[in-house]
């Protein structure tokens, strides 16, 4: 019985950690999607546009929730501006918005916003691990920032805006990643 206890209060701790301000279902939503690609990245198992890219040295680190990086991800949200926020600490940052002629929840958001940036290397390919001016300008950057090996902690805030018919997703990741003429993680 004070096995179950125990097991119940660090689940119960766990699931509180991660869900810091946005429902935990959304933030574990974040974490699951960015996770699968760094997973299927590292094993040598992904492929962008047909090109299967090379494993990892190393594996990549899985992605972990931070909850002071949610609250400022929070805090640029709030502001229903669709633009990059300044002044960022080493922080990396992804937006993605979607609005509707109906109000509109956050159920959901998570996933589709991870998939939408990940969706980039389909678009428009993965030419290199190296991410060079050309390869950023693409329109790979939201998807690097995902695989970026270097960037370990992240944290996603949500605002419904405009009479909840827009819904504006920003992500923020530690350390920030995206810099040119560096590679995105060391390959094997």
């Amino acid at each position: 019985m004070l096995r179950l206890c125990i097991a119940l209060a660090v689940l119960t701790a766990v699931s509180w950690a991660q869900s810091c301000g946005i429902p935990s279902s959304e933030a574990s939503a974040f974490l699951a999607a960015h996770n699968k690609l760094r997973a299927s990245i590292s094993s040598g198992s992904y492929v962008a546009k047909g090109k299967r890219m090379p494993a990892a040295k190393t594996p990549i680190a899985p992605m972990t929730w931070d909850c002071a990086i949610e609250k400022s991800a929070q805090a640029v949200a709030n502001t229903c501006v669709f633009a990059h926020s300044k002044n960022r600490q080493n922080l990396g940052e992804n937006l993605y918005t979607m609005w509707s002629s109906n109000k509109m929840s956050f159920t959901g958001m998570g996933t589709k916003a991870s998939n939408s940036w990940e969706n980039e290397f389909q678009q428009f390919g993965w030419p290199d691990v190296k991410l060079t001016p050309a390869a950023f300008s693409s329109g790979i950057g939201h998807a690097t920032q995902m695989a970026w090996a270097k960037s370990t902690k992240l944290g996603c805030g949500m605002k419904l805006c405009d009479g909840d018919k827009k819904v504006l997703v920003v992500c923020q990741y530690r350390d920030a990643g995206n810099f040119m003429n560096q590679n995105i993680y060391d390959p094997r």
